[in-house]
Parts: C-alpha cells; structure tokens; sequence
C-alpha cells in the first residue's frame, strides 16, 4: 500500500458509515453521525473525501470491471475467455448485465457523496481557502464521474443535490452538453482552488491543479469530437463551431507544458524511462512529474473491505496453478494490432506486451515458462503494462522451448495479498504527462474533422514522446490527415491498456473501422484457425459490434425501471 497516503485507512470508515456494517470496526452507534454535523472538522472533511475517492477504487470501476471489460473489444484488446463467459468485452452485453447496472451505481454513489459533501460542509469552520479546497477536491471527482457517464451513456441525469427519498429517483436525463458544461465548471474550480503537485501542502493521490487543467483538455477534445446521441446522420453528429473546443483543449494542454513542472524522463536521460514509470504503480510509488492524477488502491480485501483492484491480475502475465502471488490470469490479451503497431526498436514494446507466460503441471507441481512474443494468437497473449513478474533472463527464455523451473522476479507483491493474491495495490493511471503532450498535438490540428496542417509546435510534442521511446523524430507527412493518423496510432503505442482506446476511437468515430480492421488483422494472421475456439473468440466483439447499439451502453434495467423519466435509448435495446 502506499506509505504517503491514507486514503484507504479512513476510507473504511466512511465506508462502513454509510452502509451501517458493524463487524468491521466498533463505531459510535450511527445516531451521532448525523450528517448536519458530520463536516465540522478536518478530521470528518478528510474520512468523508477518502469515502469519495473509495468508490472510484471498487471492482466494479477501476478495481476491474469497468477498465478491464467494458473497455475491452477494441483494436487494443479483446477477452481470451470462450463461451458465455465476459460478454461485457464482446458487445454481448444486455440492460440488465451487471458490470453496466454496477457501473452505473458505482458512479451515482460516488456523486452523492460528493453532493451530501458540499450540501454539509460547514464555511464558517474553515477558512475561505480551505473551503474552497476541499469543495474542489469533491467536485473534482464530481466532473470526473459525470464525464465518464456521459461518454458511456449519453443523456444522463444530472444530479447536483443529494437524494434524500424515494420520490427523488424520477429525475430525467439531461442533454449531453449541458452535462458537459456541468464537467466543465466543476473542473474550471477545481483548476483554480486545489494545490499544485509540487505543493508541499499536496497529497499524493488526491486530485491537484494540473489535473484539472488535463481533464478539461480531454473533455474539451470530447466536445469537438462525434457525439453518437444526436443524430442518425453521421455528419449531423457535432456540437456547434467543433474548432471552438479544439482551441480551449489547446490552451489546457498548454497551461501544463507552460507551467514546466511535469514532464517525462527522456531516452536519453534513461533509457529504461517507460519500463521505470511503470515500474513506480507496481511498487507503490508515486512519480508525480509523470503521473498528473491516478485511482489508488490499498489492498483491504484482506480486512474485510471490498475496494481493491485487480490490476495486473485478471489483465496480466499468466501464473496460475498456486495459491500465492504473482498470480495472474490473462483474460485479456493484446489485440493483433498492437503487436504490429511498434517497430522493433520502440522501447514500449516489450514493456507492453509481455510475450511470456507459464504453464503449470498439478502432476509435477512445478510450471514451464514459455516465449510467446512472436505469437500474438496465442491463447493467453498476456498484457505487460501491468505485469506482477518477469522472467530472470528474458533472453535465455526467447532462445529456449521449454524452460523448467526458470527463475522469475516478483515486481508487485502487494501487502494483503497473501490472504487473497487476485488482489493487487497497482494503481491505475488516469492522466499522463504523456497524454497532455498528444492531446496537445491534436488539439493544434482539430481532430479528425480539423483542416489544419500539422505545426511544428504539434510535431514537437509528438517527438517528446517518440523520443523517450527511442525513437528518431517525427519525418512524416504534416498534412492533416496524414498526421491526425499518425496520432491515433501514436496513442495506441503510448497509451495501451489505460482505459481509453474506446473512448478516443468513438469520439474520432472510428470504432467500427478499426474492429472491422482487427478483426482483418487477426483472420489473415499467418499462425489463424478457423476452427481453434481461442481464435473465433477474439473476432466476437468485431462480429458482436452493431453500430446501431454499441456507441453507447444502454441504461440498466433496473434505473428504468426505477426512474420512470428515463426511457431506454433506441437500437434494438
């Protein structure tokens, strides 16, 4: 767990508060935590903030299924898992699958507490720069929660006020923009009243100024980009002016590049700079220069608490067939298109993708390492972003067929973990550095509708990052077109596995071409069997994919039919 942040610690009890648990720890009967006078203090500002945060950490968010799943079925990923099983990742997915019902509830509980949060919060307790403070960190999430929704589901209801009875689940959803204008002022708040990074008073974890500013470059490239709600015709799918946002998203991204303060280690500074900055999430460090904002995760599962990740577990390198860490399952693999979008000397490569995995006899008890980089159809072709161990000598495993007994390092040996090892304390990056650099180079071109030609201040953030990659500066065409391609496959190699592959091909609206694409790559693979069930079961979601219903998840069943103002959206639902 972390040693600089202690979120989680008081997180338990805010969330065993809220649900009135009692086995966990001996509270004060619920009758004195009464929420007129639960923020009068900054210990209750801080125990309410960490229950915040706590949501956006559980299985059903960034622990797992949101991130890993939903986010799958793309030209990054796809599920190894045949049959019935993980249909969430293969558009399978119906109104009443609980990752969607959970997802959903998981983010509204979030802007509820959010909302008791500043309904409660008493100004005259605090000074004025406190105050502000803490409210920025709530909305904070608040934006980062409706964000999210809005881009999953569209028309969403736009909570302000806390609930308080039953009569308050008939509220309808509310036009996409003026959900995103919502985002928009919570995060211009945040922007102004939270602590830089470099802040002695920062907490590292909690939302800071930069982030704010990033966030809003992202919900501004978002606004300039295809809205799949407001039309059937393809072209009739923008906001009004769509350059206007492209040019707020710019100033955004140069606000943190002017500021100076964050960057990324370069290649020549060091060599191993992606591999290293990883490196930080699986031990538990925080690399602040890099990283503008990051979910945290304490590994709790082992006291009782529901709210850890799994990380590098479900979306790892294979090490099964023992009941101790590092193990991990791989049911997500590398999609086809990843492998074949770096060149061999592309140090993200092989940090990437893992290209390795084990099989494990029960006969012998002992399990066989396997080099499968080459070999991106394999069954379990591993993510490695995330990896929780690696071969000793990677090179004797690559120039061998079978290794017994081969020696491996663990890189996350999270603390807990010995009661339940599917759970990990790897958080999960929200906002890169690197992320600005590209949203910056777009921003400059307008996207992918944009007619400007690439500038060499757009070509210049896109080198700082092919150059920590070891790459040689950009030479390619600066026509529009040609460049915005360069950018969407730039993003891929950068940004892989980090939850927004689906996101940015939707707003690009190039999530069908590029299934119908991945698909292509994995058919024509040279190592492909029509018959092998692994092999079928990655075209799923490419086969699944309706564009008519998969731009955006359909509301759950069950807020339907709590919520007699929010219809089910059309396409077949």
């Amino acid at each position: 767990m972390k040693k600089n942040i202690n979120y989680f610690t008081v997180a338990v009890l805010m969330v065993f508060t809220i649900t009135g648990c009692k086995s966990f720890l001996d509270l004060d009967p619920q009758s004195s935590w009464k929420v007129e006078s639960f923020y009068s203090s900054k210990a209750e500002v801080k125990l309410a903030l960490s229950g915040i945060y706590s949501q956006l950490a559980k299985e059903d968010l960034y622990g797992y299924q949101f991130n890993v799943m939903l986010e799958a079925g793309t030209d990054e990923t796809y599920t190894n898992s045949t049959g019935a099983v993980r249909n969430s990742a293969k558009y399978a997915f119906t109104p009443s699958s609980d990752e969607i019902k959970n997802m959903w509830l998981t983010f509204y509980t979030c802007i509820q507490l959010t909302n008791q949060f500043e309904k409660n919060l008493k100004p005259d307790l605090f000074t004025a720069n406190e105050y502000n403070s803490f409210l920025a960190k709530s909305r904070f999430i608040r934006a980062f929660c409706y964000f999210t929704l809005a881009n999953w589901f569209g028309p969403v209801p736009l909570r302000l006020e806390p609930s308080t009875s039953q009569k308050d689940n008939d509220f309808p959803p509310s036009p996409v923009f003026d959900v995103y204008k919502q985002v928009e002022k919570d995060f211009l708040f945040a922007a102004e009243h939270l602590e830089h990074a470099n802040s002695a008073k920062y907490v590292p974890g909690e939302p800071n100024k930069m982030a704010a500013h990033g966030l809003l470059a992202r919900l501004y490239l978002k606004m300039g980009g295809f809205q799949p709600y407001l039309s059937d015709n393809d072209a009739n799918c923008y906001f009004e002016n769509p350059q206007q946002y492209f040019d707020k998203a710019k100033e955004q991204c140069e606000i943190i590049i002017n500021d100076g303060w964050h960057s990324i280690v370069p290649y020549s500074v060091d060599p191993q700079s992606y591999r290293n900055h990883f490196i930080n999430y699986l031990q538990d460090r925080y690399d602040l220069k890099e990283s503008l904002f990051e979910i945290s995760f304490g590994n709790l599962y082992s006291m009782g608490i529901n709210v850890s990740g799994r990380l590098g577990n479900i979306n790892g390198v294979e090490f099964v067939g023992t009941a101790n860490i590092p193990r991990g399952f791989a049911n997500i693999n590398v999609g086809v298109p990843v492998y074949n979008a770096y060149s061999i000397e592309d140090t993200r490569r092989t940090w990437s993708i893992a290209g390795y995995r084990n099989n494990f006899s029960s006969s012998t008890q002992k399990f066989t390492m396997r080099y499968i980089f080459d070999n991106p159809l394999d069954a379990e072709y591993g993510i490695g972003k995330f990896r929780r161990w690696e071969p000793v000598n990677i090179t004797a495993l690559k120039n061998s067929t079978t290794i017994v007994d081969a020696p491996y390092v663990i890189l996350n040996n999270t603390p807990g973990s010995e009661t339940d090892p599917n759970f990990t304390s790897i958080n999960f990056p929200i906002l890169r550095f690197s992320d600005v650099l590209l949203m910056h180079a777009e921003a400059i071109i307008g996207g992918r509708n944009g007619i400007t030609d690439a500038t060499s201040i757009a070509v210049a953030s896109l080198n700082k990052v092919r150059e920590r990659a070891g790459l040689s500066p950009y030479t390619g065409s600066t026509n529009h077109n040609d460049f915005f391609k360069e950018i969407v496959d730039e993003r891929l190699r950068e940004l892989c596995f980090e939850g927004l592959r689906k996101q940015d091909l939707i707003r690009w609206n190039l999530l069908e071409e590029k299934l119908a694409e991945t698909n292509n790559a994995i058919s024509s693979y040279p190592t492909f069997n029509g018959t092998n069930q692994f092999h079928l079961t990655f075209l799923e979601p490419g086969v699944n994919f309706k564009r008519s219903k998969h731009l955006l998840l359909p509301y759950p069943l069950q807020e339907t039919l709590l919520n007699h103002s929010l219809k089910q959206r059309a396409g077949g639902w």
